[in-house]
């Protein structure tokens, strides 16, 4: 073996060991030099996408892929790996079509046609995903992510009952975001707890915590002992929950408990349908310290409509929920109307130039918690919002809310609804082509206009398109 083979051997066998380690930026480094030295390795450049691709890189993965291709076209996961960086940048049509190569080339396995099922979700073709998820089983019956996607679907369509059953899957899947809590202690089964002490621990991101966490007044009235476990920052609104002992946060000491359960299995173990979602609001209450700061905040802010507002959400794991607070510009054209930023984290500081004409109150600075933001929306009259936690904490405190949502909507919204089954007080505005925040935006604002022009009673019941 040559010196030329021999450099490219160990740069290779250094960036995959650094790739598999979680060092992106130094495997990329080792796979760039290495593809300089053999720039018609398909293999070099598919590592190198990879490597792009972790550090969100996607265009320039997308480049390194393509790259490959050229020099070997029918490189199954060189076609798979497109997929997923096109998926990433939000081109599903062109991913669908990647991952569709990439089933030809790989037929026995499972990856491809599973990416597809969500390629093909996101831009409408529900029936088509389904039957790419039962594909992907029929090659390999336990592959999580197959389950997933499928569990995704089946609840995106309403069929609650299957698609809880395989919503439990998620505990399978690698890259989960949640980890698998408690698994020293039993499950829960439903069964009556005769004084038992359950734990009911939260997982993924706030709004799935402020969602599920409506069960657990049903598991109090089994006769048990509730503590819920959860983010820090939700502890102190957790603390009001009906039925519930203790909050305590996630790394905080529990006391002796016999049996626990992730917040989102309680649907499955109810039984949950679309008719017998536990759908009464409010379930969350507020503490009268919490109300007397904020009413004291807002009392020097003239007195209109109050109207708060988020506009943007964390990337992952939908990018596309997210629009910018220059596309809330139309809501102006309401009359007598002060809004108020909602908007914490990435893109909170929009809020310092918002768009003409926009009277924006900005107090997030005085927001230490979720008590706070419940606080303050209860002082609200209504909350305009993308699909984040805000929009589930404004529908739990049964407040107006109206939802913003992207075409290709999270299984919770359902398809086509312009109301909500488990928020009574949520009306949702749905994005009719990919990428169209203004339609949505413009038909938020003719409903505003109208409510403004009533009185704040409007606000109390949704209005209908």
């Amino acid at each position: 073996m040559d010196n030329r083979s021999n450099q490219l051997q160990q740069l290779f066998k250094e960036g995959s060991e650094l790739l598999q380690s979680g060092n992106t930026a130094e495997a990329l480094l080792r796979f760039q030099v290495a593809r300089s030295i053999d720039p018609s390795n398909a293999t070099l450049h598919l590592y190198t996408g990879a490597a792009q691709h972790d550090m969100g890189h996607y265009e320039e993965a997308i480049a390194s892929y393509r790259i490959a291709l050229g020099s070997a076209p029918g490189f199954g996961e060189v076609h798979n790996n497109l997929g997923n960086s096109l998926m990433a940048i939000g081109h599903f049509t062109e991913a669908a079509d990647s991952f569709s190569r990439a089933t030809e080339l790989l037929p026995a396995s499972p990856i491809p046609i599973t990416a597809r099922a969500t390629a093909l979700q996101a831009i409408g073709k529900i029936d088509e995903a389904e039957a790419d998820c039962r594909r992907a089983l029929i090659l390999d019956p336990a592959f999580a992510a197959a389950h997933w996607n499928l569990a995704l679907n089946l609840l995106l369509q309403g069929r609650y009952m299957e698609g809880w059953q395989e919503y439990e899957w998620r505990w399978q899947k690698p890259d989960f975001t949640s980890p698998c809590r408690h698994t020293d202690v039993p499950l829960w089964d439903g069964s009556p707890l005769e004084g038992r002490t359950i734990v009911l621990h939260a997982e993924q991101g706030f709004g799935d915590a402020i969602q599920f966490v409506r069960y657990a007044p049903l598991v109090a009235q089994l006769g048990g002992t509730v503590v819920i476990e959860c983010h820090p920052q939700l502890v102190q609104l957790f603390q009001n929950v009906e039925g519930v002992h203790a909050v305590v946060p996630f790394g905080g000491p529990l006391p002796p408990f016999s049996c626990q359960t992730p917040l989102l299995s309680l649907p499955r173990i109810f039984g949950t349908t679309l008719q017998t979602i536990p759908s009464q609001c409010p379930y969350l209450f507020i503490a009268a310290n919490y109300r007397q700061k904020w009413e004291t905040l807002l009392s020097s802010y003239k007195v209109a409509l109050r109207v708060g507002l988020v506009w943007a959400g964390k990337s992952y794991p939908d990018p596309l929920r997210s629009c910018q607070l220059t596309n809330l510009a139309p809501l102006v054209i309401a009359h007598n109307v002060v809004f108020y930023s909602l908007q914490l984290g990435a893109g909170s500081e929009q809020a310092g130039s918002p768009p003409s004409g926009m009277r924006l109150v900005d107090l997030t600075d005085q927001i230490y918690d979720f008590t706070d933001t419940a606080a303050l929306i209860e002082r609200l009259d209504l909350i305009i919002s993308i699909d984040t936690a805000v929009a589930h904490l404004a529908g739990a405190l049964g407040k107006p809310v109206w939802l913003l949502l992207p075409y290709a909507p999270d299984w919770r919204w359902l398809l086509e609804r312009s109301d909500s089954p488990w928020y009574p007080t949520m009306q949702i505005f749905r994005q009719k082509l990919p990428g169209d925040w203004g339609g949505v935006i413009e038909l938020a604002s003719t409903h505003l206009i109208k409510s403004a022009g009533a009185n704040k009673k409007s606000f109390e019941a949704a209005p209908k398109d």
